[in-house]
C-alpha cells in the first residue's frame, strides 16, 4: 500500500511538478533575459540620429564632465548625438567651472549656481531636453530647431512660445525684440544674450550652426585662400585686445596675422578703422564685388571698429569681443540674410 501511493506520488511529480518546476526556470530565464536586454538598451549609445561633429575649442574643463554628462543623457534618454552640443554649451555657460556647470539653478527657481555639479547636470540635462520638445526639434541634424532650442534654453521656453507666434523660425532679430521686450517689462537693464545662439554653436566650429570649410573657389587674390585656411585654424583661441597671434588675436589682428603668413607684407599695424579708411593695403570694394578673402567691415557703435574675413556662403570668420571674457574666441558668423549682422555692416575691403 505504501509502495502504490509512493509509486503515484511519484507519478503526479513527474507529470505535475517537474514539468511546472521547468516552466517556471523557463519564465526565470526568459524574464532575465528580456531584463539584461532592456537595461543594454537603456545604456547603448542612442546616436541613431547622426552626430553634430565634434567641438572647438572646448577646454579639459568642461570634458572632464563628459562621463557624467553621459550618464544622465542616457537616463533621462537623451539622443547621445547631442553630445558634442551639450559641451558646447556647458562651455558657454561656465566653462566646466564647478559648482553649478550647466547654470541650471535657475531653470528650478533657485539663486545662480546654487546646484553642485551632479545635480546641475541633472536639470540642466532635464532643460535641455525639455527645450527639444518645445522647439520641436527633429534630431541633432535639425539645425533651424536647435537654434530655437538653445534661445530658448537662454531666455526660457516662453521664447519658443513667442517665435511660434511670429512666424514660427528663430531669427536674430526675434531673439533681440523678446529680450528687449522682458527687458522693459521686468525694468531689468538687460535680459539674457541674443548672441547666445551663436555664443555655443562657435564651440561646434559653427557659429552660422553650419560649419565652415575653406571654399572650392571664387578667391579675392591667390594669397585668400591661405589666408581663410589659416583663419580657420585659429578657431576657438581667445580674443584679446591688440593681439596679434599665434595664441590669442584681436580682430584686426587675427586679419593681419592670416594674410601675412599667407604671404601678402602689411604695412605697420593697421587697426580696424584704418583698413575701413583705406590705404595701399586695403582696397574699398562694394558688396556686388565681394569675394572669399575679402573685409567685411562692421559697426557696433558710432564707427566701424570690427572686422571679418569673409569665407563665403554668407558667412565669415572673425575674432569676436563680447562683454564676458568667456565670450571672446574665434569662430564663424552667418552674415549675409542675418538681420542682426546686415544692420551693423558698413563696407568692405580686399587685402592686396
Amino acid at each position: 500500500m505504501n509502495w502504490t501511493i509512493t509509486a503515484v506520488k511519484r507519478k503526479l511529480i513527474l507529470k505535475v511538478v517537474v514539468p511546472l518546476i521547468l516552466l517556471t526556470i523557463g519564465l526565470l530565464v526568459l524574464f532575465t533575459i528580456g531584463f539584461v536586454q532592456s537595461i543594454a538598451s537603456v545604456f547603448e549609445d542612442e546616436s541613431s540620429s547622426g552626430s553634430m561633429g565634434t567641438n572647438v575649442g572646448v577646454t579639459d574643463d568642461v570634458l572632464r564632465w563628459q562621463l557624467m554628462i553621459e550618464t544622465e543623457m542616457t537616463l533621462q534618454q537623451v539622443d547621445k548625438g547631442y553630445l558634442p552640443l551639450i559641451l558646447a554649451l556647458i562651455m558657454q555657460e561656465s566653462g566646466g567651472q564647478a559648482p553649478d556647470v550647466m547654470q541650471s539653478s535657475e531653470s528650478i527657481g533657485l539663486q545662480v549656481n546654487t546646484l553642485q555639479p551632479a545635480d546641475s547636470i541633472h536639470y540642466g540635462i532635464a532643460h535641455f531636453k525639455a527645450s527639444l520638445t518645445k522647439a520641436g526639434v527633429k534630431g541633432p541634424q535639425d539645425m533651424d530647431g536647435i537654434k530655437l532650442m538653445l534661445q530658448g534654453y537662454n531666455f526660457g521656453t516662453g521664447f519658443i512660445d513667442y517665435v511660434k507666434k511670429n512666424g514660427g523660425k528663430y531669427t536674430k532679430a526675434l531673439a533681440v525684440s523678446f529680450s528687449q521686450m522682458q527687458a522693459a517689462k521686468l525694468g531689468w537693464p538687460k535680459y539674457g544674450d541674443v548672441d547666445y545662439v551663436e555664443h555655443v554653436l562657435r564651440y561646434l566650429g559653427a557659429g552660422d550652426g553650419g560649419g565652415a570649410t575653406v571654399p572650392e573657389g571664387g578667391f579675392a587674390s591667390a594669397q585668400s585662400k591661405r589666408a581663410i585656411e589659416i583663419a580657420l585654424q585659429q578657431q576657438g583661441k581667445p580674443y584679446v585686445w591688440g593681439a596679434i597671434g599665434p595664441d590669442a588675436f584681436d580682430c584686426s589682428g587675427l586679419v593681419i596675422y592670416c594674410y601675412q603668413q599667407a604671404g601678402i607684407a602689411i604695412n605697420g599695424r593697421p587697426t580696424t578703422s584704418t583698413m575701413y579708411a583705406g590705404n595701399s593695403n586695403f582696397k574699398t570694394i562694394s558688396r556686388s564685388e565681394i569675394k572669399n578673402g575679402d573685409l567685411v567691415m562692421i559697426a557696433f557703435g558710432s564707427n566701424v571698429d570690427h572686422v571679418g574675413i569673409y569665407i563665403g556662403d554668407g558667412k565669415m570668420v572673425h575674432a569676436a569681443t563680447d562683454d564676458a571674457p568667456l565670450n571672446k574666441q574665434i569662430y564663424t558668423a552667418k552674415i549675409f540674410g542675418d538681420s542682426y549682422w546686415e544692420s551693423h555692416i558698413r563696407g568692405y575691403r580686399r587685402v592686396q
